[in-house]
């Protein structure tokens, strides 16, 4: 059973957008844009205590009762064969399905404003015919769907005592006690017993007991005495029960305290009670903001178990976190981002072969740069600290903005590129007019910038050029043939440059040095460019020192970093 698509019409902050989904979903956005009221549509569809008391007039688009709530989700059963959760699935629905379309399964939840009631009763159905969805058989406020799927929602304020005390009844089942259990219970019965008695014996709780009395007696002369008991004596040894950390190698027990360590145990309680209660069910997990109280160590643990264990086999989990998103791999992500209305845009993000290798890189990177609105990818870490440099000078607003610059490396520009142009997060790129030389040739070279900028739009790459070098010749002399050659490139492809600009990519006439050497080269008494080139990071750490917010604002206002403006820019 695979999650496909996600239809919410007329639901809270939602008119009507369409978005298409994985089992493994992350939810991200800024905040207030909706991302508790998608779970909340999801949790709608298929968690009977959310559906019990209805739809309140709050929940309709605008306040709008006139028009009716519709959530459909669509699930591909393809995978019949090789899947236990859609065989059940299967098994429920029954002539829901029509053998023209066995693949697709909808379900659905609609709900028209009773304005006799005062609110909206849910009806669900479901079937593998959109036009013709079939209502799902209800008893009371339970439908057949409910026998099939249990939602765990885990809030950003999960509470560990909370938890531990709700689900006893489950972590210490008595009907599965064995002999030896029961023999060990009238043994500890007997020793509270003892207990209370020597409580009881106690002077200062005889004392305690016969003034309590004599002071009730001052309300209401009843003929009753107060007693001080042990909760275990009365309600059982369980009632008592509290977890505690016992560290390997010590003797003393520690109190589960520190927020970030409650917190993984209350997911791990969670997942225990899961598989012991709920086995039976497909389980959808919904997540929100589980970053809360989490140091970043056990961000990074709490993915892991997110996106490489079986326990989260279903989710969707709303997230600030970049640390949550290290281990992501094959799983959808999804933007909620707003102008006049609210837009949802998802990618399915998964981790090719070229890619394995930098997968932690690409994860990290990337993780960084989804919750941007606008990203500049740069080639290397010294056009970053050049750019943060100018930026803090001359707008130093720009990441509150939603502003983000990256580097990447040349060859993942396309990744980059592809999964935050789908996220609707815009992209911009700054890079070389490289060139490089064919393996096996003499003066064959490829135009790797010019291309690679191609490449990014989808368009037909360049063919290679020849370059008069010899290999006598000094590497200062190879190195000003070069720069002459990319310099005339850049003058005889200016339509294709210009095109690069109207996509944002942003091609140098040479590379990075060059363009700060046209633009305030004259302001230094040294070869910038030269000096730029020997030890690039720690050189141009120790040159952004001299950039005044004249020579930033230079930078900045120039037709060579134009990208800078663009990405501060409104548009």
């Amino acid at each position: 059973m695979k999650f496909e698509k996600l239809h919410i019409k007329n639901f809270r902050n939602f008119k009507d957008v369409t978005v298409d989904l994985s089992n493994k979903n992350v939810v991200f956005g800024m905040n207030d844009v909706g991302k508790t009221n998608f779970l909340y549509a999801i949790r709608f569809l298929f968690d009977k205590q959310m559906r019990k008391n209805g739809f309140t007039d709050t929940d309709f688009y605008q306040n709008d009762t006139s028009n009716q709530i519709q959530i459909t989700v669509k699930l591909d059963l393809s995978d019949y064969e090789e899947s236990t959760d859609t065989k059940k699935l299967v098994a429920k629905a029954k002539d829901a399905r029509t053998s023209e379309q066995l693949n697709s399964f909808y379900i659905r939840i609609n709900s028209e404003y009773l304005e006799s009631e005062g609110y909206g009763e849910p009806l669900l159905y479901w079937g593998s015919d959109l036009d013709n969805l079939q209502e799902i058989p209800s008893r009371g406020i339970s439908f057949t769907l409910d026998s099939l799927f249990k939602v765990v929602y885990v809030t950003p304020l999960i509470e560990l005592n909370s938890i531990f005390n709700k689900n006893k009844k489950a972590l210490f089942d008595e009907s599965r006690e064995n002999d030896s259990d029961k023999q060990i219970m009238d043994d500890i019965k007997g020793l509270t017993t003892d207990l209370n008695n020597k409580i009881g014996a106690m002077s200062v709780i005889q004392g305690f007991q016969t003034d309590i009395t004599e002071e009730y007696k001052t309300f209401k002369n009843e003929k009753i005495n107060v007693e001080v008991k042990s909760e275990m004596a009365i309600r059982g040894f369980y009632s008592d029960l509290i977890p505690y950390i016992k560290r390997d190698g010590d003797e003393n027990y520690y109190p589960t305290s520190g927020d970030g360590r409650k917190k993984i145990l209350s997911y791990s309680i969670l997942n225990y009670i899961t598989k012991k209660e709920h086995e039976d069910k497909i389980v959808i997990y919904l997540i929100e903001e589980p970053e809360n109280s989490l140091h970043r160590s056990m961000q990074i643990a709490l993915s892991k178990q997110l996106f490489k264990k079986d326990n989260y086999k279903y989710f969707f989990m709303s997230t600030h976190s970049p640390e949550l998103l290290y281990e992501m791999e094959d799983n959808r992500l999804i933007r909620i981002h707003s102008k006049d209305k609210i837009v949802c845009d998802s990618y399915l993000y998964n981790i090719e072969d070229l890619y394995r290798n930098v997968k932690r890189k690409l994860n990290k990177d990337m993780a960084s740069a989804v919750f941007s609105n606008k990203v500049l990818l740069v080639e290397g870490p010294s056009e970053r600290v050049l750019f943060e440099k100018i930026l803090d000078e001359i707008y130093p607003e720009y990441e509150l903005d939603g502003g983000f610059i990256l580097e990447v490396g040349g060859i993942y520009f396309s990744k980059y590129v592809e999964t935050l142009s789908a996220l609707g997060i815009t992209v911009l790129v700054k890079t070389d007019n490289d060139l490089k030389k064919k393996k096996g040739s003499e003066n064959e070279y490829e135009l790797l910038g010019i291309n690679r900028c191609l490449k990014l739009m989808g368009e037909k790459e360049l063919n290679n050029i020849t370059v008069e070098v010899s290999s006598d010749m000094s590497k200062k002399e190879k190195e000003r043939i070069l720069t002459t050659r990319k310099k005339e490139l850049f003058t005889q492809n200016q339509e294709i440059v210009q095109s690069l600009i109207d996509n944002k990519i942003y091609l140098s006439e040479v590379d990075l040095e060059n363009d700060l050497s046209i633009i305030i080269g004259s302001d230094f008494d040294y070869d910038i460019v030269k000096y730029l080139q020997e030890s690039k990071l720690f050189n141009m750490a120790e040159f952004i020192n001299s950039l005044d917010e004249e020579l930033c604002r230079s930078v900045f206002d120039s037709a060579e970093f134009r990208c800078l403006r663009d990405m501060v820019s409104d548009e």
